[in-house]
């Protein structure tokens, strides 16, 4: 049996639907996936025009700046050692370019739509995270010095005014497109800002912008473990599983209100390039207990900036486009 430690299920779950919420709304509004690694890695993969990658990948840093304000508990001092930061960002790096996702394109958007693709490649992250993290003792070697969590009655209105006031961003943008004042291309790319902002303030109050809670989760080694990060999960899933399942994959929505269809995967194909990014994303994550989102919303941590690691990372997803890299996977 294990130990259950460092537990906070409500905290998660109430955090996980912030992340469903700003997962859903960027695909009724826009019909796009909001997966973290596939937007911003854009940036280093050839798409380095497309301005509403920027303003999402801003919209994450500028959520993390909020959070010292609304929700400062989301950021504590790590210690990392500086060789774990560098091999864990660009083994994430470059696993989730060859698998075109990570924990939020294929963990809460491809699994909401039972994309097998996306089911195969995070039982390959997952087990090769929790074979990783074991083996290093990850749990031991991830430090942060929490700060208590506030009661969860705090935490859930915390969460309802940050929902309130996207949904009021979100509904302005829409309405303005409606009323002919404002361009759709201008919309789509001022909702990719709030799509970031909301995804931060979720990985905020879910605590997974601490790795120490990613490594807790990943290293039993110990006989202990920290189930949290399945609460996060669950609470993105919750809402943007019946969303897709019922409505969008049905065609009930015939298209999203600010784009003309809605823009999903089309490739099935589960091959060795697919599970090779799995188990580098998975070694990666287990290494440093960081995923893009969360690395990149520590970019406004007052204790310390991750630079290795997001360096690191972005270093991996432009490796991973190469043709020597997809040549020696057959892709």
């Amino acid at each position: 049996m294990l130990e259950i430690y460092g537990f906070t299920p409500l905290h998660a779950a109430i955090g996980g639907a912030l992340l469903g919420t700003a997962t859903l709304m960027r695909m009724w509004l826009t019909g796009r996936i909001l997966g973290v690694s596939g937007i911003a890695g854009g940036l280093v993969r050839g798409k380095a025009s497309d301005a509403s990658r920027w303003l999402f990948t801003a919209g994450l840093v500028a959520g993390g700046l909020g959070l010292q304000v609304v929700y400062p508990q989301a950021f504590a001092p790590v210690a990392l050692a500086p060789w774990r930061e560098a091999l864990a960002g660009l083994a994430v790096g470059l696993g989730a370019g060859l698998g075109n996702g990570c924990t939020s394109g294929h963990g809460i958007s491809g699994n909401a739509r039972l994309s097998k693709r996306s089911i195969a490649y995070t039982l390959t992250f997952m087990g090769a995270g929790f074979a990783v993290a074991s083996l290093l003792s990850s749990a031991s070697n991830v430090q942060v010095q929490h700060a208590p969590l506030p009661p969860v009655d705090v935490v859930l209105r915390t969460a309802v005014r940050l929902f309130a006031a996207h949904a009021c961003a979100y509904a302005a943008v829409a309405a303005l497109v409606a009323l002919d004042t404002l361009p759709q291309s201008v919309a789509l790319n001022l909702t990719s800002l709030v799509d970031g902002t909301l995804f931060a303030f979720g990985l905020g109050l879910s605590g997974m912008t601490s790795p120490a809670r990613v490594a807790q989760f990943l290293d039993v080694s110990a006989g202990t473990w920290n189930p949290t990060l399945m609460f996060v999960m669950a609470g993105g899933l919750g809402l943007m599983a019946p969303f897709m399942t019922l409505l969008v994959l049905p065609k009930r929505l015939g298209k999203p209100v600010l784009g003309k269809s809605f823009e999903l995967p089309t490739n099935s194909t589960i091959d060795a390039k697919l599970l090779a990014g799995g188990v580098l994303f998975g070694s990666g994550w287990a290494i440093g207990g960081m995923c893009p989102g969360p690395a990149l919303v520590n970019l406004a941590s007052p204790h310390g900036a991750p630079l290795i690691f997001v360096g690191t990372m972005f270093a991996g997803l432009a490796l991973s486009d190469s043709k020597q890299v997809c040549g020696c996977l057959g892709g």
